[in-house]
């Protein structure tokens, strides 16, 4: 029989340990009992599980007759950076942050969720129910299973060859911060939400569409450099095939996401450096979906299992392990069959070496209170504008293009591909919210947003910073006993900004200037 554990004594529970909800714990934990839900035995989506660790920064400049605005200069100021993200590497920064505040922080690990109680009402989340599995070996090279095998396991119910299960009903809580990599709060609450291309065009709110086609996904990797040619086993695994470098040289995709070498030159090859592969013509998969349609996920609710594609999460692997392989036999002569994939642990937390959890580019998105999303016009403009529409309840920044790695089988609207002026922008809190729960704070690449503003917000620090806005957010509206997010954003967003700005900008610096002014 299925353990059984009540959890009563969480005034905000995080669902999710995405990095966007790793700030929100790093936030709200400092003022409020917070506890977080994680689907494995990290935390931090992008900068872990995901094993991106290296984020991305604005790099593109806009024009304006003779005047050039350098955003990725202003988005790699100091000023306009979040601390965590500014002069050492994030998970350095927060490895001793966690332990100032493990007093009230509670990380429930390898825990997903599998069901969602509402009130009478259906406008407040008061219960919700989860299965934590616990190992029951220790992993290794001969019992090692992708996460395409592994998956339903996680949300079964019964018992298995690996692990035990505990159900855990959380109740009792205040508010909840919908936190996970896959928008699974949206989905078990049962919510109108937005999926990949469902809107007609950018800022409708009809979710009419095709919510199967969206961004691709891919399943990283660490590779190392050994000082001569190393022996591997056999690709275990069907090969994809077609992989390809593009214009660029073996040497550019070593070096783009270097994360460890004794190179003197950013641009040159050393003997055990070690690079993590994210490459677009390798391992990005873009033969499926990552998520099932909207209506498919219906279907699954009654027993749910993350509504995502298994098949594709399995070809993802497939393609990753493929162009590692090739990527190791096409090498210039003198590093042929040097590169070793990395299956350490410690490295990338699994025993085939692939990372724990796909990147993902994308999520279900919420729709705001009074149908608000955040469209294409709020973040893009002329040079000479120097920053995005300013919100009254402006709560983080951002600055990123917007980049679209498309999915092959899909046809896209012609406004996918225009070419858009991406400025310094604002988030705003209306953003943070969702029309059908009064006491739900989203974050992360669920925001309240369109498909195209999702392109140019989903990078590491903007997630981080809108994590830690969040995270205050909620703890005002615990600390303040505010009931729903609609009178947070009415009433008290100049305030929860001031509290914000402790831990994120929510101004930009520009030549000196304070854009708003303070």
């Amino acid at each position: 029989m299925l353990k059984r554990a009540v959890i009563d004594d969480c005034q905000l529970l995080i669902i999710g340990g995405s990095t966007a909800a790793l700030g929100a714990a790093l936030s709200a934990a400092r003022y409020t009992q917070t506890c977080l839900l994680e689907p494995t035995d990290w935390i931090g989506g992008q900068l872990t599980t995901e094993s991106l660790a290296a984020p991305d920064f604005a790099w593109h400049k806009l024009t304006d007759g003779n005047f050039t605005l350098d955003v990725g200069a202003i988005n790699r100021l100091l000023k306009n950076r979040n601390p965590l993200f500014s002069e050492f590497l994030i998970l350095a920064a927060i490895l001793p942050t966690v332990n100032t505040i493990k007093k009230n922080l509670r990380v429930f690990y390898n825990t997903v969720i599998k069901h969602i109680e509402k009130d009478e009402n259906g406008r407040r989340i008061i219960g919700v129910d989860s299965i934590q599995r616990t190992a029951k070996t220790t992993h290794n090279n001969d019992n090692c299973r992708f996460l395409s095998e592994e998956l339903s396991d996680w949300y079964s119910r019964d018992e298995s060859p690996w692990f035990t299960k505990t159900n855990l009903s959380f109740t009792q809580f205040q508010y909840v911060i919908e936190g996970s990599a896959w928008g699974e709060v949206l989905a078990l609450a049962n919510v109108t939400y937005l999926q990949g291309l469902t809107e007609q065009f950018d800022g409708d709110t009809s979710g009419i569409g095709n919510s199967t086609c969206g961004q691709s996904f891919t399943f990283d990797f660490l590779e190392k450099l050994m000082d001569k040619p190393t022996d591997e086993p056999k690709n275990p695994l069907p090969d994809r095939g077609n992989y390809s470098l593009a214009s660029y040289k073996w040497e550019q995709i070593w070096t783009y996401r270097r994360s460890n070498t004794t190179a003197t030159d950013s641009n040159h090859v050393a003997q055990y450096d070690i690079t993590t592969q994210n490459w677009g013509y390798g391992n990005d998969y873009q033969d499926e979906y990552f998520f099932l349609s909207i209506n498919e996920t219906q279907l699954q609710l009654s027993d749910w299992k993350g509504g995502v594609n298994l098949n594709a999460i399995q070809g993802a692997e497939e393609r990753a392990y493929g162009y590692h392989y090739w990527y190791r036999a096409n090498a210039p002569e003198q590093w042929i069959n040097h590169t070793i994939l990395l299956r350490q642990l410690n490295m990338t937390g699994t025993c085939h070496g692939l990372a724990k959890l796909p990147y993902l580019r994308e999520s279900r998105r919420s729709i705001g209170i009074d149908n608000f999303l955040m469209n294409i016009t709020t973040i893009s403009g002329h040079a000479r504008d120097l920053v995005g529409y300013i919100f009254d309840d402006r709560i983080a920044i951002g600055a990123y293009d917007v980049d679209i790695h498309s999915i092959a089988k899909c046809k896209y609207p012609p406004y996918i591909y225009q070419k858009y002026d991406i400025l310094p922008f604002f988030i705003p809190l209306r953003s943070l919210t969702n029309r059908d729960i009064d006491n739900l704070i989203v974050v992360g690449k669920s925001i309240a947003q369109t498909f195209l503003v999702n392109a140019a917000t989903r990078l590491h620090p903007i997630e981080f910073s809108v994590g830690q806005a969040g995270g205050v957010t909620a703890a005002y509206a615990i600390l303040n006993e505010i009931r729903t997010t609609a009178e947070l954003v009415a009433q008290h967003s100049d305030r929860i900004r001031n509290m914000v700005k402790i831990y994120t900008p929510t101004s930009w610096t520009i030549n000196g200037t304070l854009y708003p002014p303070s």
